[in-house]
């Protein structure tokens, strides 16, 4: 789920040939609730889960363009090497198939068997995929406790580097300050609220992450987004309490007057906008 820089500027001057208007998301969230007229062609970019390469990658991009994005933060993450454990899971399974003989990772391999690929050898991005997909019939816990075990039972597994993928205070301070960046809380940990039972967590992961922000100094909108696109009916009702908006992971344009904790998006990376024909067939695609 990687889209190049070159695919992003693509991106955005091809919307901008088709006559688009970038609006910030907060903006076109107060006029749509006031039913002012919106332009015919809005567009509010955001980004998931704070990656590094946000500020790296996209933000000159979006100043070359003078374009606003909202960027979602998991905020007890900020400032740490810390990897979702997807991505883990992929590394192992792409670079590092050998270990999957460990007792460690038995979890693991059996997933692996379940799917019908060997372990032995390294196994492709879309064989990894699959893998992870059954994955996420645990929660975020049950998978990233075995991890942090593995990590800690196989020397070759922690010895591993782990650089730093993730935002820091200082890169999203200078984007904040150039006007063009705004942030929304997408809780604090990136667990799948649809799988917490405890009540107090499911509080803190959606109320209590945008405190978390709140206290950086941060300019936070009330806007949540879902992890994974997964909400509960408790959690839903929580976001509704204290956010105006909710981003979901569901595929299409919002039309007015605008589902404002429904919100719908069109998820880009390079398979399905590596160039403008896959691009515009991607938001051509009934939803």
């Amino acid at each position: 789920m990687v889209i190049s820089p070159d695919s992003l500027n693509r991106h955005l001057t091809l919307m901008k040939s088709l006559g688009a208007t970038f609006v910030a998301l907060d903006q076109w969230l107060d006029k749509a609730q006031q039913g002012a007229d919106l332009p015919r062609l809005a567009v509010a970019v955001t980004f998931d889960d704070g990656w590094q390469d946000n500020y790296q990658h996209a933000y000159p991009i979006l100043k070359q363009h003078a374009v606003p994005a909202t960027i979602f933060l998991v905020s007890r993450r900020i400032n740490t090497d810390w990897q979702f454990w997807p991505e883990q899971v992929l590394n192992l399974l792409v670079n590092h198939a050998d270990l999957l003989e460990h007792p460690a990772l038995t979890w693991l391999s059996k997933e692996v068997d379940a799917c019908g690929y060997k372990r032995q050898s390294a196994l492709s991005i879309e064989q990894a995929d699959a893998v992870i997909a059954r994955l996420k019939s645990f929660t975020d816990e049950q998978i990233e406790g075995p991890l942090q075990e593995a990590r800690e039972a196989i020397p070759a597994l922690a010895e591993l580097p782990r650089s730093r993928h993730l935002l820091n205070d200082q890169e999203m301070q200078e984007m904040q300050a150039s006007g063009l960046v705004t942030y929304g809380a997408h809780t604090q940990h990136h667990y799948r609220l649809n799988r917490l039972s405890d009540s107090e967590q499911l509080r803190r992961e959606i109320v209590v992450c945008q405190e978390d922000l709140k206290a950086k100094g941060l300019n936070t909108l009330p806007v949540f987004c879902y992890p994974n696109g997964d909400i509960s009916q408790k959690g839903e009702e929580l976001v509704k309490e204290h956010y105006r908006a909710a981003c979901t992971t569901a595929r299409g344009w919002n039309h007015s007057p605008a589902q404002p904790y429904g919100l719908r998006r069109f998820n880009f990376h390079d398979g399905n906008g590596g160039n403008a024909l896959t691009f515009l067939a991607t938001m051509g695609r009934p939803a």
